[in-house]
C-alpha cells in the first residue's frame, strides 16, 4: 500500500481547509459530517511519528555519517525523485 503526507504550503487558508465559514453554496444541514482529521504543523507531526524511531536507529549506526539529526529536514530535500512513501 502506497502512503504520501501532503502539506500546506505558504499562507493557504485555514478558515478555507477547516470549513469555519458557510459558503452560499454549502448545505448547513450537512456540515455536521466534515471531518477534520489533523490540522498541526507538519514539522510537529513528524516529530510525533518519527522521533522515537530514528532515537532507536541513530542507538544502532556505528558511523556517524549514517545518523540523522532531523529527519524532517532530511526527507524534505528538494528534488527528490519520489515524495511518495511506501
Amino acid at each position: 500500500m502506497q502512503r504520501a503526507i501532503s502539506a500546506m504550503v505558504g499562507k493557504g487558508s485555514v478558515n478555507h481547509n477547516s470549513r469555519k465559514f458557510k459558503a452560499e453554496n454549502v448545505d448547513a444541514d450537512r456540515s455536521h459530517l466534515n471531518i477534520d482529521y489533523c490540522n498541526k504543523s507538519i514539522k510537529k507531526v513528524y516529530h510525533e511519528l518519527f522521533d522515537e524511531a530514528l532515537e532507536k536507529y541513530n542507538a544502532k549506526q556505528t558511523r556517524i555519517d549514517r545518523k540523522i539529526e532531523n529527519y524532517f529536514e532530511k526527507s524534505a530535500v528538494p528534488n527528490r525523485k519520489s515524495r511518495s512513501m511506501n
